[in-house]
């Protein structure tokens, strides 16, 4: 009975130690698993970072400019510790400028792959005010703010403003960032509706880029002046002007992608129906896209004259020809854009709404090009007008803002006009630079600029 006893004991002792091994043995191949998986999801996201720092610099193995590189599967061998790990990269081109990275990372036989949308962007989209030619303010404005939007904008390294041609300050009081300013901010693409409010400029002083040979200049005469005269004089900008050799160039703007998403958006077919009937025209009546000319969008403007609120247009509205708002006339675009083929001009009392949601907040908002080779391509908003836009505003012409005017940009302003790229005759503008437009679709950067990779999603793949 004893020896029973002992070994019914051992049989149980024996159990108990074989099932305490077992799971042992299982929690460390669960960690094991893990590890490995852990690594290979780093091994994916290196293979990310590398296509990433090739895209803005060179090929792998000297395979030439980094941005035209698309392989189908390059792949690379590390030591990750003591095991053995691979990344394999494919790289494709896809609509509007994009390129779509996948990177698999594989070590000991564990499998994880990543995928990332990214834009190759100009450096003149890190400024949030760009102008090829000459900056003028030539009034004393309401206020002048440039700020940032979001808490992911402070770690970009943006800066305010960027002339090719100069800075002119016909007046020097506080024309820039004052920091005694209030400016009311109106919701942005990622901020809840209905936000609002009064808000004091919490700003810095405004940093400046400027190619060598652009001076800072004062006063009718145009009197060079350093930036340390300026401050003195009370224009609130860093002493610290970066001069470069190479200044960037502006991207140029893709009209056919963005006639494609005009030509195959329906959303305003309703209005183009009523607008058909109204001013009598069939082949508006039938008209589905939102790709106009110049009469058809002047016909849906006399329709939406007749109506008591202020007209709402939806995605890439485009337009053949210039666009002219009439005094008092109120017109809105929700997740989309304005695109025109000659100056947008909003006459006294207008006003020009674009705003985004987060889906499409990397979309531009205001896009003016120039028409065949006389045209201009401008932005003017005349006295008391008010310009509201999420994304880049972006003209082949000068951007000119009369006194009185008000303008709220959650973006970027861009002008590619080599004489005169902007001028603020008293406006009251704020500018709260948003890095999505690093992601702006539709912008294509010429050959022999540096690029910046600009990541636009970034998601695990099953």
């Amino acid at each position: 009975m004893a020896l029973l006893a002992v070994l019914v004991v051992m049989m149980i002792v024996a159990s108990v130690a074989a099932s305490l091994i077992w799971s042992m043995d299982q929690q460390q191949a669960r960690a094991g698993n893990r590890l490995r998986s852990v690594a290979a999801l780093a091994a994916a996201e290196a293979g990310m970072h590398r296509a990433i720092a090739a895209l803005e610099s060179r090929a792998p193995e000297g395979g030439g400019p980094g941005r035209a590189w698309r392989p189908e599967a390059y792949s690379e061998a590390f030591q990750s510790g003591p095991l053995q790990g691979r990344f394999t990269l494919t790289l494709t081109s896809e609509p509007g400028g994009a390129v779509s990275i996948t990177s698999v990372g594989e070590i000991a036989g564990v499998t994880r792959r990543v995928r990332a949308r990214v834009y190759l962007a100009s450096p003149s989209m890190l400024a949030a005010l760009y102008g090829a030619g000459l900056l003028r303010f030539e009034k004393a404005p309401a206020q002048m703010v440039i700020t940032t939007y979001g808490p992911i904008a402070a770690t970009q390294p943006w800066v305010h403003m960027a002339a090719g041609g100069g800075i002119l300050f016909g007046t020097t009081e506080g024309a820039i960032n004052d920091p005694a300013a209030r400016y009311v901010a109106e919701p942005g693409p990622v901020d809840a509706p209905g936000l609002s409010g009064s808000l004091s400029a919490q700003t810095e002083p405004a940093r400046l880029v400027l190619p060598r040979g652009a001076d800072l200049t004062t006063g009718s005469e145009q009197r060079p002046v350093g930036a340390q005269d300026l401050r003195v004089m009370g224009v609130r900008i860093d002493p610290a002007v970066v001069r470069t050799d190479s200044f960037p160039q502006a991207p140029e703007i893709d009209r056919r992608f963005l006639q494609a998403l005009a030509a195959g958006h329906a959303g305003n077919a309703a209005l183009n129906e009523a607008a058909g009937k109204h001013v009598g025209d069939d082949a508006l009546i039938v008209k589905r896209d939102s790709l106009y000319t110049e009469a058809q969008f002047a016909q849906l403007q006399t329709y939406l004259r007749t109506r008591p609120r202020a007209a709402i247009l939806r995605g890439v509205v485009y337009v053949t020809g210039p666009v002219a708002l009439a005094e008092n006339q109120r017109i809105a675009i929700v997740d989309g854009a304005l695109v025109t083929e000659g100056t947008v001009r909003l006459r006294w009392g207008a006003s020009l709404e674009i705003v985004h949601s987060v889906a499409s907040r990397a979309l531009p908002g205001l896009v003016a090009l120039q028409q065949g080779v006389a045209g201009q391509g401008a932005l003017i908003v005349a006295q008391s007008a008010r310009l509201r836009v999420h994304g880049l505003v972006h003209t082949d012409g000068p951007i000119d803002l009369w006194e009185g005017a008000r303008i709220d940009v959650v973006g970027a302003m861009a002008s590619t006009s080599p004489d005169l790229s902007f001028r603020n005759l008293g406006a009251s503008v704020v500018i709260r630079y948003d890095p999505a437009v690093l992601g702006t679709p539709g912008l294509m950067v010429s050959e022999d600029s540096p690029v910046i990779a600009w990541v636009a999603s970034w998601e695990e793949l099953p």
